[in-house]
């Protein structure tokens, strides 16, 4: 039987991750962050000190990246070339780079079959920027998450504040602008609305409700295949 993949896309603090790690719970899926490859890859780019202009190191990198996910205590580790890169992720001087490593065409590419590998054997929920649109693009179940830019915003300075104090939500709103934009008008997989995606506005949804919705949407589309709606 063909593997499921379902995909969740949507731009930064859209609540994709939270929502992919709970409905991969829910459904007994894999669930994963493609965000999370692209980090990996920058931990060892700056622990390697490889320059951003050197193209073919730059790539090299990711194309002997092995990548590893593992379930422990109801959360995903992240394990890149065999070692737990999980608490490194987020570090900032990895954010600081992710973006304009993430634009590398050839970067892409390879990360494209990492992402390919990871779900051949294991049904997946997996969020990112151009999951539905570029990498799985049959999936039958697409979603694209979105939320106005300010309530976005609030949400990423709540999680920012806990670690540093001295953040500044005017800050953090600027800064998802920029991104924004970046994500939106970049030349290799700009962020889009996927073809035949179920898009869902979360501005006033929590997690669980916004899970509900999508689990809403799938029982409806397996309903509608259903032999007695076919009348077979």
């Amino acid at each position: 039987m063909e593997t499921q993949v379902i995909t969740i896309d949507g731009p930064t603090s859209s609540g994709k991750n939270s929502v992919g790690f709970l409905l991969s719970q829910k459904l007994g899926y894999q669930y994963i962050d493609s965000g999370s490859i692209y980090r990996a890859g920058c931990i060892f780019i700056l622990r390697n000190k490889v320059s951003l202009d050197d193209l073919e190191k730059l790539v090299g990198v990711f194309k002997n990246l092995q990548i590893d996910i593992k379930p422990e205590d109801h959360e995903q580790r992240f394990f890149a070339n065999g070692e737990d890169v999980t608490g490194y992720l987020h570090d900032p001087d990895v954010t600081r780079i992710v973006a304009p490593i993430s634009a590398i065409r050839l970067v892409r590419e390879a990360t494209k079959i990492i992402q390919y590998r990871l779900v051949r054997d294991k049904n997946t929920v997996m969020t990112g920027r151009d999951i539905g649109s570029e990498i799985f693009p049959e999936a039958k179940h697409k979603f694209f998450l979105t939320a106005s830019v300010e309530v976005r915003a609030k949400r990423r300075f709540k999680q920012l504040v806990q670690k540093d104090s001295s953040v500044k939500y005017e800050d953090v709103l600027k800064r998802m602008e920029e991104r924004d934009k970046q994500d939106s008008e970049r030349e290799v997989s700009p962020l889009r609305i996927p073809k035949d995606a179920t898009v869902i506005d979360n501005s006033n949804l929590t997690i669980e409700q916004t899970v509900e919705e999508i689990l809403k949407h799938i029982s409806n589309v397996i309903a509608s295949y259903s032999p007695a709606k076919r009348g077979d």
